[in-house]
């Protein structure tokens, strides 16, 4: 079983070199945008089960970076996120990978859905699944089993 417990934050990080330029690659891992540790936890409790990393980063560091250093198979996020929202983490993801799954936490706004919609659209994002609040364990399995066969890093499916 493979997690981080800490927060994963640029300060210090080696830098990408740009020797995979044209190589997509996905580790086995998700990559949970919260300045808590709700969504953290709920993922690594089912992730340990999975061999499956998940890493926590602050709201207000540099998704890009992050992407390109750690090449997660997720990206999970809430939609009202202090240093960015979701409609940013959208944009930056779709820059990156507009392939990379995401999953977006909206809350019961229709407004932000609408929003969602349309940046998913302009960006031509392939991959977002959007909950109003996180869901129960067959969810999450169900969502990391899709998203761990999109980026070529699980071969398990849920049944």
């Amino acid at each position: 079983m493979t997690y981080m417990d800490r927060k994963f934050s640029l300060h210090g990080a080696a830098q990408d070199n740009g020797s995979d330029a044209g190589k997509v690659t996905r580790e086995p891992l998700v990559l949970v945008i919260e300045d808590e540790t709700s969504m953290s936890s709920a993922f690594r409790s089912v992730c340990d089960c999975l061999n499956v990393a998940v890493v926590r980063m602050p709201t207000h560091d540099d998704l890009a970076s992050i992407l390109r250093l750690r090449r997660p198979m997720a990206v999970v996020a809430e939609m009202e996120a202090a240093g960015q929202d979701g409609c940013h983490v959208l944009m930056t993801v779709a820059a990156h990978d507009r392939d990379l799954p995401v999953l977006l936490i909206t809350g019961d706004d229709p407004a932000l859905m609408g929003a969602i919609d349309a940046v998913e659209e302009i960006w031509q994002l392939t991959s977002v699944d959007k909950w109003q609040r996180l869901l129960g364990v067959g969810a999450l399995v169900d969502f990391l089993f899709r998203a761990g066969r999109k980026g070529d890093c699980m071969r398990l499916m849920s049944v």
